[in-house]
């Protein structure tokens, strides 16, 4: 099977594109939303600093182009959430229920963006210098605020709280134990309806009491089948929980004479006394009992456990995604920045005002600098630490990135960087990679339920593809704004002006040819950030909540036909398309300058 037709060969595959393209969009806007305010805020304080008009009025452009994009940013972010519940209604449904408080506390970073954006846009002429760079520093707070919130339910998704993956770096591999597994609290009161000898023998790690509940760690396959069982209505009766014998017989039949505690464990699971009226056989009553009530009694203990409120904060790779996201945002802000300078450079006419050249020039110079650091930031700093954390709690995906497969072209090998990747992901040179090809194909499968729509759990290999040509566009992109921000601090530093000098590069600013390889950097950058966020969201599939729910249990049982799709799909080009355009309009012609 090709690369291509294993990616599409799991669930949903025209809704998941569909999706890809809506936050897609929505994310190569918001980057804008993270960075642009941040810049402003920092040329606000060189303005408080040197009292030099030319940094206020680039602040104002960040600002006006900060507001842009924020308007259409807002609409497309309440598009795409919406598009996510009608598409994954499931996966809303247990957001909702359980990992329900950074996307309640998002509301307010929405609306402290509302408000201190707007503040600074339309306080911009009423508010000293001051008071904007502190409007500024709380809009970008507001902004990485929201993004913090969202992106800790999104780590969940890719490495959820408690999980134990299934590889560790000695070459260590764990599926015949049952790994990778989540942990959980079982409730006290439900415990002894299970069978615990029946358990171990599945692969459940008992791991200690905790007050009123048992620590546990339970296969994910086992914990998938669960969850589809829960949203396909199954009962007890029709679960593996019975059929794989994981329920004490012993208890079983002590409750199938008494009906009245069946009751009371059924009260205590949330059952409406309604759907159990009519039953006198305590067997019948307990078998009737639906798999989502349980499974969300053990959920709700586990959750209550962790903290409601930080359950999503502790997933294991929240930080460094945290990290890599802004760092993102702000690499594809400050090379777009720079490009747009770069062509008010080249298109700058011999009689321009000598204050507005000067001002376009400090533009230009500092975009070049920040450009250059937050580059290295991303690629050295948040880049390493967002591979540590893949390597460790998803090694499924870490295989397929790096290609470890004998079945494919792997381009690590072909560079030789297979060779240092186990220094780089784990810390050591005797670390050793996982293998592709020894990751069992059916290790998301429970054999007790039948065969899942789900052919092959291990994550498509294209993402190899991906993932490589994003690391080797990003370092042309790094070269290239390391080269750019020299030349613009070569008079500050004399060692630089004679590195430059050895290279034959002269000047205060850039050639003609690097400037006009400005936009181009800019594009690649974007591309670079659409397919780091590609390797991310295919690379946890067939999960969409790793190790817990798969992409067929999260689809809607009604989905739309594909004509509505593509037209959906349309809508949102069109309003990237209608995005630019008015970039372009608002915030290109009128800054263009007049002749002296």
């Amino acid at each position: 099977m090709s690369a291509v037709a294993h990616w599409s060969s799991y669930p949903a595959t025209v809704d998941r594109a569909l999706s890809f393209i809506g936050i897609e969009i929505h994310w190569a806007i918001l980057q804008y939303v993270l960075g642009l305010p941040f810049m402003a805020f920092i040329a606000l304080l060189l303005y408080n600093r040197s009292k030099d008009k030319a940094w206020l009025r680039f602040a104002r452009t960040l600002a006006k182009g900060f507001v842009i994009v924020f308007a259409v940013g807002a609409a497309t972010g309440t598009a795409s959430e919406f598009g996510l519940v009608l598409i994954w209604p499931h996966l809303t449904e247990a957001a909702g229920r359980y990992i329900y408080f950074p996307l309640y506390a998002e509301i307010f970073a929405f609306l402290m963006e509302v408000v201190f954006i707007y503040m600074l846009w339309y306080g911009w002429n009423k508010l000293s210098p001051r008071a904007l760079a502190a409007v500024a520093f709380l809009g970008f707070l507001g902004a990485w605020y929201s993004a913090s919130m969202i992106l800790s339910v999104n780590s969940y998704m890719v490495a959820p709280t408690g999980v134990l993956p299934a590889y560790k770096p000695d070459g260590t591999y764990l599926y015949s134990q049952g790994y990778p597994k989540m942990t959980v609290y079982v409730p006290n009161d439900i415990v002894p309806l299970l069978n615990i000898t029946a358990l171990k023998a599945g692969g459940v790690e008992i791991l200690g009491a905790s007050g009123n509940a048992v620590k546990v760690a339970i296969p994910a396959k086992v914990v998938q089948q669960l969850v589809r069982e829960a949203w396909t209505g199954a009962t007890l009766g029709e679960s593996i929980l019975v059929k794989g014998g994981f329920v004490n017989m012993t208890t079983v039949k002590f409750l199938a004479s008494h009906p009245e505690v069946v009751r009371e464990i059924a009260t205590k699971l949330g059952v409406p006394a309604a759907s159990l009226a009519g039953m006198n056989d305590g067997l019948q009553m307990l078998l009737n009992i639906p798999v989502k009530n349980v499974l969300d009694y053990i959920l709700m203990t586990t959750i209550k456990k962790i903290g409601f409120m930080s359950v999503t904060f502790k997933s294991p790779v929240y930080l460094a995604t945290l990290m890599h996201t802004i760092g993102s945002a702000l690499t594809v802000s400050g090379f777009t920045v720079l490009a747009g300078y770069a062509l008010r450079l080249l298109r700058m006419p011999e009689n321009a005002d000598p204050e507005y050249r000067r001002y376009v020039v400090k533009a230009f110079k500092f975009a070049a600098v920040f450009a250059a650091i937050v580059i290295a930031y991303q690629g050295f700093i948040a880049g390493h630490e967002m591979g540590r954390a893949v390597a460790e709690w998803n090694p499924e995906k870490f295989a397929a990135m790096e290609g470890t497969s004998e079945h494919i072209l792997s381009l690590s090998k072909l560079l030789g960087a297979d060779k240092i990747m186990p220094l780089i992901a784990y810390g050591s040179m005797n670390a050793k990679l996982p293998v592709y090809d020894k990751i069992p194909a059916d290790y998301c499968k429970c054999k007790l339920a039948g065969t899942p729509p789900v052919e092959d759990c291990r994550p498509p290999i294209i993402i190899h593809y991906v993932y490589y040509t994003k690391i080797g566009l990003g370092i042309l992109i790094g070269l290239y704004g390391l080269i750019v921000a020299l030349i613009a601090i070569r008079n500050s530093w004399s060692f630089v002006d004679k590195l430059l000098n050895a290279l034959r590069i002269r000047g205060e600013l850039p050639s003609r040819t690097l400037l006009l390889l400005a936009p181009v950097a800019a594009f690649l950058a974007q591309l670079v950030s659409t397919m780091g966020w590609f390797v991310r969201e295919v690379g946890r599939k067939p999960w969409s909540i790793y190790s817990v729910m798969t992409v067929d249990v999260a689809h809607t049982f009604n989905p739309a036909p594909l004509w509505q799709v593509v037209l959906v799909a349309l809508f949102y080009i069109s309003v990237g398309i209608a995005l630019i355009y008015a970039v372009y309009k608002v915030l290109w012609v009128p800054g263009k300058p007049k002749p002296q």
